[in-house]
């Protein structure tokens, strides 16, 4: 199939879709800060990649960019939307940005392509086109989810018929016309996707400014790159994105971050939400399963410092109601050396979501909740004799937690971690009650896939289930590490490798490495690491809403990060 002809997949649909012929276009500002405040938070596009130098939109099945420029530029740009919607659009953009006009009219039909179309400028003076196709309709209001994709992107250039004569060669071909017209406005493409050939200074319709020769880079869904040099050279070549294209073979969907020398990189891939085709964005809330067990044993060491227990309390001390008889210390719990019975056994189950099928997940809301599950088993081992990985024993110093605070295990949570470390965007939320802007955990299933929202509790707790963001996890790792949660005295215990392990040794709710120290959960529809390194203090997180391949995507990031070191 030609790239151009390739659909864009949108849900809700009633009539015919719309041709694609860009994945990504990259263009260039010397006003980042402002255009990216701009689009994500005035107009609430969805940013699914960013580092200290650009950032990427979501622009339904493309994806727009902007890099750090030292230079003014710009440039037009078109949005595919669908026709059924353009007076809803229409009446969005103006609550938000002043429209162009031309002749005294903010709007026009375009009959050849069967479109209306309305004009705005962005900070940086690109002039931004949404343009509605009345052949594609789609239920509901518009939002930003409505984008179909990028329409039109401009290539101004003084060598006009070289540059067509290229064009055309690499199979985009003039649309209208028998040949490049050097003087005038020539369309390139076919169907709903069009590069717009021109010279410089003509004056863009719906503006006063004239065509500039600027820098920019265009990727094809074929990978086909064309990149416009300064002057207005063009040359097409194949795209090299070796990080994207390995995580597109892995299916990845999630984000990953990554932290060095205090700048950040961080790339959204997949859908938060499949059923409505909402994107991962760089700041989406994602489970994290056991991960959030260091969120638990930062709380308790604050505790501890705070004179409201010790490590070597005892659980008849702090819980005699459940545990009159036990040997069990806090220190014990936290190192997974307590022996106490799992309900959940790692090394004999490999399916959380199956101890569920029988138990109610719904009612599993607080720590108290799952005792039943547990507490009446057998000891699996002397207390201290041996390393053995439990969920139940974070269960119980969830328990202990509320008992010497007097409030909810995720409110001390809020309060010892959360709100120190100014992670604003983190929680333990009910899966049926889910905030914007977070991902549903996805399971595949024979025939296609299904949410995990029975396959998990309904609310997580003390041995895991926290939501989270990318840059929420580099607060809590900076904030750990600057001793802003703990002291440095407790932070040198939390990270102090208590016991070995197969794979190194484990402190309190952290794995230890000659690496770094690392976090990690696996549930159904969830995948989650994080590390930071002993080294340099880098910082590398991934969080998936999918069952993906971890240790293969963590090789993919690493080997780029490594790459330069």
């Amino acid at each position: 199939m030609p790239f151009w002809k390739k659909k864009c997949r949108t849900s809700g649909m009633l009539k015919a879709e719309v041709s694609r012929m860009f994945k990504k276009v990259t263009l260039y500002t010397n006003k980042l800060k402002e255009m990216r405040g701009f689009y994500e938070y005035h107009l609430g596009f969805r940013v699914t990649e960013k580092d200290e130098t650009g950032f990427t939109l979501a622009v339904g099945e493309s994806e727009l960019e902007f890099r750090e420029s030292d230079r003014q530029a710009f440039y037009h740009y078109a949005i595919n939307i669908p026709g059924n919607q353009f007076s809803l659009a229409k009446s969005w953009a103006e609550e938000r940005v002043t429209l162009n006009r031309e002749s005294g009219e903010d709007e026009i039909y375009y009959r050849g392509f069967d479109a209306d179309a309305f004009y705005f400028e962005d900070p940086a003076g690109n002039i931004v086109e949404f343009i509605g196709r009345r052949r594609v309709d789609r239920l509901g209001d518009f939002t930003m989810e409505s984008l179909l994709n990028i329409s039109e992107i401009n290539i101004t250039t003084p060598f006009m018929e070289e540059v067509g004569s290229l064009l055309q060669a690499s199979g985009i071909q003039i649309w209208g016309s028998n040949g490049i017209d050097p003087k005038s406005l020539n369309f390139l493409g076919q169907g709903d996707a069009f590069i717009l050939l021109l010279p410089p200074k003509r004056i863009w319709y719906f503006s006063k400014a004239k065509g500039e020769v600027h820098p920019l880079m265009i990727e094809l869904t074929d990978s086909r790159q064309i990149e416009v040099s300064e002057e207005g050279r063009v040359t097409v070549h194949t795209a090299v994105n070796p990080i994207h294209d390995r995580l597109e073979e892995l299916d990845f969907s999630g984000v990953l971050s990554w932290m060095e020398e205090g700048e950040t990189q961080v790339l959204a891939k997949g859908d938060a939400n499949r059923a409505d085709e909402l994107p991962n964005s760089v700041d989406t809330r994602f489970g994290i399963a056991s991960g959030s067990k260091i969120f638990t044993a930062v709380a308790i060491c604050r505790l501890v410092e705070e004179g409201k227990l010790a490590f070597d309390d005892r659980l008849p001390e702090l819980l005699p109601d459940l545990f009159p008889a036990s040997d069990v210390t806090v220190h014990q719990l936290l190192t997974h050396t307590s022996g106490i019975p799992d309900y959940f056994s790692e090394e004999e189950m490999d399916d959380y979501g199956a101890l569920w099928r029988e138990i109610p997940m719904y009612r599993m809301e607080q720590p108290a909740d799952f005792i039943p599950l547990f507490r009446d088993k057998q000891m699996q081992f002397t207390p201290g004799e041996r390393f053995h990985y439990n969920n139940a024993g974070y269960i119980v110093l969830g328990l202990i937690a509320e008992k010497v605070t007097g409030q909810p295990f995720t409110s001390v949570i809020q309060k010892q971690v959360f709100d120190p470390a100014g992670m604003n965007r983190s929680g333990y939320f009910r899966l049926d009650e889910l905030p914007e802007h977070t991902a549903q955990g996805y399971l595949d299933v024979a025939g296609g896939w299904r949410t995990n929202q029975y396959s998990i509790p309904v609310r997580g707790g003390a041995d895991g289930g926290a939501f989270t963001t990318a840059e929420d996890m580099e607060k809590f790792w900076s904030s750990l590490l600057a001793y802003e949660l703990l002291s440095a005295d407790m932070t040198d215990r939390l990270l102090t490798p208590h016991i070995p392990t197969k794979n190194g040794a484990h402190g309190y709710g952290i794995r230890i490495t000659e690496e770094g120290y690392s976090i990690s959960g696996k549930d159904p529809g969830v995948r989650f690491y994080s590390i930071v390194r002993k080294s340099d203090h880098s910082i590398l997180t991934m969080l998936a809403n999918t069952e993906c391949n971890l240790p293969a995507v963590i090789a993919v990031i690493k080997g780029e990060t490594d790459s330069g070191d």
